[in-house]
């Protein structure tokens, strides 16, 4: 919801700024709108369009890779999970509670991937913590399990590794779903594109065919700050991680 928030506002801030440059280019004096002072202005608004586009460039590649890592990290969780289970079916029938435990854990994250993805409110309550209390269990009854050879002391090292594997990944994935965008970075960007629209209604020469062109460049810059906080929030709104990796550990658990 945030994202829609902000790209709308940095759309009508942006059309009110160019609307601002225009109002303001009525009140300037004849001299300041000449064909010279007009493409002096043209230079430096073209020197903080392209300042604007590098800055633009690098949160889009930064927010790409937060992506990326965290869908890598929904991966690497669902792995584990999936490991953790072999290894309990390795040492034997004794871990039955223990994988009903798994089980739970595993149903609390897929709950937790749709209600962030579907913002479902009955499952508002699902938190991070309560994983990691259920996790923690689950090791306990591990280690309270007495192997009777050599290959049950291995699965249950096994085990032991992987459930810390799952906390891990699973306090990477709740630390990791807030923005990690600076405000100031983003507030400053907007001003920037902002003081580009004032320039471009002030000095430049306005018809509906300009007009319509510079809305849908705000509308395409718009577009591109929602993306940045879609992609920097992965775990939640429209572009999001998908959480088929959890589904799939789902369905292989439940078939074993």
């Amino acid at each position: 919801m945030l994202s829609y928030i902000v790209a709308s506002l940095v759309f009508v801030l942006t059309l009110g700024g160019f609307w601002l440059g225009v109002r303001l280019s009525t009140l300037l004096p004849e001299h300041h709108l000449v064909s010279d002072a007009r493409d002096s202005a043209k230079v430096g608004i073209g020197m903080l369009a392209t300042l604007l586009a590098l800055v633009l460039g690098l949160m889009i590649t930064s927010a790409k890779r937060s992506f990326d890592e965290r869908e890598a990290e929904l991966i690497q969780l669902s792995t584990s999970i999936v490991l953790l289970d072999r290894a309990l079916v390795g040492f034997g029938e004794e871990t039955r509670a223990a994988r009903y435990q798994l089980h739970g854990i595993l149903n609390r994250i897929v709950q937790l991937t749709e209600r962030q993805r579907h913002k479902d409110p009955r499952l508002e309550g699902v938190r991070y913590s309560e994983d990691l209390r259920a996790i923690t269990r689950l090791q306990q009854t591990v280690l309270s399990m007495l192997p009777r050879n050599e290959s049950q002391k291995w699965y249950q090292s096994r085990a032991m590794q992987l459930s810390s594997d799952i906390a891990q990944s699973r306090v990477l994935t709740a630390e990791r779903e807030d923005s990690s965008v600076p405000t100031a970075l983003l507030v400053i960007v907007c001003g920037w594109v902002v003081v580009i629209y004032v320039g471009l209604g002030a000095f430049m020469v306005i018809n509906r065919s300009v007009n319509v062109a510079l809305a849908i460049c705000a509308l395409a810059f718009a577009c591109s700050i929602f993306i940045i906080l879609e992609l920097d929030t992965p775990f939640s709104g429209v572009v999001g991680v998908s959480n088929k990796s959890v589904l799939r550990a789902q369905a292989e658990l439940a078939t074993n």
